[in-house]
């Protein structure tokens, strides 16, 4: 007896982070969400966006272009455990999680021809109603990958590699990230 309570409450702890995140099918082709919702709270993701009226399909970084890379990194600490107040609050309305989002650390990096500049670290805030990315002085509008800046479009983003885009990060910026 003692056994399957216990699994039980291994799973319904395994499963609470993942449930907090919103998933509904209205946000399904936002640019971020993937099969299961929104960003995980512990993935991370590089984005690059480009200056231009063309949506960037880089395989891997380019070696000599202009763009701003967006490391957006894991939740924060006190930020995942606020998932689980997230849960709870999903569990009556999704309504409040999509317009509030939530904050993560964010590495921009500046890269003009081959010289990168940065890391500056930024908090980022992922929402999802209305479909947003804020970036400090720049934004990502979710819906088409639209790359902002004070409500005008500059260009677009793609969502990058991570690995790949990591080694890059690591041979060029002088640091090396976790």
């Amino acid at each position: 007896m003692r056994s399957i309570f216990f699994y039980t409450i291994l799973l319904f702890s395994s499963t609470s982070v993942a449930l907090a995140q919103v998933n509904s099918d209205a946000f399904r082709d936002y640019f971020l969400v993937g099969q299961f919702g929104e960003v995980c709270t512990m993935c991370e993701v590089v984005v690059l966006c480009e200056a231009g009226d063309v949506v960037p399909t880089y395989e891997v970084i380019p070696e000599d272009a202009d763009y701003t890379l967006y490391y957006i990194q894991t939740r924060t600490f006190w930020s995942q455990i606020s998932t689980i107040w997230d849960w709870f609050i999903a569990n009556f309305q999704s309504d409040a999680l999509a317009s509030r989002g939530h904050t993560r650390p964010v590495r921009v990096y500046e890269v003009i021809g081959s010289q990168w500049t940065g890391p500056q670290v930024i908090e980022g805030r992922l929402i999802l109603e209305p479909g947003v990315i804020e970036l400090a002085d720049h934004s990502i509008e979710r819906t088409a990958a639209v790359w902002q800046q004070k409500g005008a479009a500059v260009g677009y983003c793609q969502r990058m590699d991570l690995w790949q885009s990591i080694d890059m990060i690591n041979s060029n910026s002088g640091e090396a990230t976790q």
